[in-house]
């Protein structure tokens, strides 16, 4: 009975929920593709000018928030993995873009102002915050949340790594292969196989071959 019960919360469930989610969200705005599954009915919230693709065989885990707004895009490639309680947020006419067989881990944030580049294969552990917006905070007698924002859009190359509780800031790239320590603030761009770490964030290493 047990094992009966593991597998219909292992099978059964996330078709059930892609398939509510494939209803509620029907829509020419929103296309997934086959064999999407998901722990439970993702919050999607999209304006009528905005678009939303997820490929083949992509899996949402519970609590996913999604928001397309303006006239953004949001593109989920074949086989990306999304854990649970990600927050994904595309405005203006921002394009987000999580390449083919990224991994996203659990309570991770993508604040969208600007475009974001995911590249395949890339991890992106839990609790990250890809940052593409800042508040403007130049006159000191004008309140903050009334100077608008700056934006910068965020690249994560090919086969990165970003640790837990990292910030990535606006405008950074951080190249292929390169690998980013739990809890560091991104400031400036991290070039192709190499190793950084701390706030803000330094070169530790570079990745070598065999």
């Amino acid at each position: 009975m047990l094992k009966l019960s593991q597998y219909l919360l292992r099978t059964f469930n996330p078709r059930f929920h892609a398939a509510l989610t494939r209803l509620i969200y029907r829509s020419s705005r929103v296309k997934i593709g086959r064999g999407f599954t998901a722990d439970s009915v993702p919050r999607i919230l999209i304006d009528a000018d905005a678009n939303l693709e997820i490929g083949s065989n992509v899996e949402f885990r519970r609590s996913i928030e999604i928001r397309v707004h303006g006239t953004a895009k949001i593109t989920i490639s074949d086989g990306v993995r999304i854990d649970r309680g990600v927050r994904i947020l595309a405005a203006n006419n921002a394009h987000i873009r999580i390449g083919p067989a990224a991994r996203i881990g659990l309570y991770s944030v993508l604040n969208g102002g600007d475009s974001i580049t995911i590249g395949s294969k890339a991890l992106i552990s839990g609790f990250v915050y890809l940052q593409t917006s800042m508040h403007e905070h130049r006159a000191s007698d004008v309140p903050i949340q009334d100077q608008g924002y700056a934006h910068a859009p965020v690249t994560l190359g090919d086969d990165t790594w970003v640790g837990t509780h990292v910030v990535v800031m606006p405008g950074i790239t951080v190249a292929e292969g390169a690998v980013v320590g739990s809890n560091a603030v991104v400031t400036s761009d991290v070039d192709a196989h190499t190793v950084v770490a701390g706030v803000p964030a330094r070169v530790i290493r570079q990745r070598v071959g065999k």
